[in-house]
């Protein structure tokens, strides 16, 4: 996912963030063949509404989590287990896009954050940091949490929507 970025928008800086240990180095290879050297940052942690440590529930890597409740689709062959819950960094968004670009810079958001962008869009959205982002493509992870209702996902797609442009990722 990374590389589509890296070459459609060859002069712009990367940043990643991912709390699963297991899937970075294939971030790192992603990066490697890219077709030019872009400037690349690789966080091991999860983003979140605050800094320090989240509990991330292990699953199939496309269903791992750091929000309790999710359901898995039958799709995938591995349940999260949430009775091992691995300690992650975590990171306040929020606060990294406060102290890393300025509201003159074109920021492109890709976030699949398996369920944590509830949290985490309704933070950026109260304190104003929505508008730091240009553009936002986004997985939505409404249907996989049974407690969320369909108002409520309804009502933050049409916060941000009004803030910055959203787009769905296919």
């Amino acid at each position: 996912m990374l590389s589509r970025f890296i070459k459609e928008l060859p002069d712009h800086d990367f940043y990643a963030f991912e709390p699963n240990k297991e899937l970075l180095p294939a971030i790192h290879r992603e990066v490697a063949r890219a077709p030019h050297s872009p400037q690349v940052e690789v966080s091991p942690s999860a983003v979140w509404t605050h800094d320090g440590t989240i509990n991330l529930f292990l699953g199939h890597h496309e269903s791992s989590t750091v929000m309790p409740g999710k359901r898995v689709p039958p799709v995938y062959d591995q349940q999260i287990d949430y009775d091992s819950p691995v300690p992650v960094p975590a990171i306040d968004f929020s606060a990294w896009l406060r102290r890393t670009v300025t509201p003159d810079d074109h920021v492109v958001v890709k976030m699949d954050i398996e369920g944590a962008e509830y949290p985490v869009l309704r933070k950026l959205v109260a304190d104003g940091t929505i508008n730091l982002i240009s553009i936002l493509y986004i997985e939505w992870h409404h249907d996989r949490f049974p407690a969320m209702s369909r108002a409520d996902h309804d009502q933050l797609v049409t916060a941000v929507s009004a803030c910055i442009d959203v787009r769905d990722w296919d």
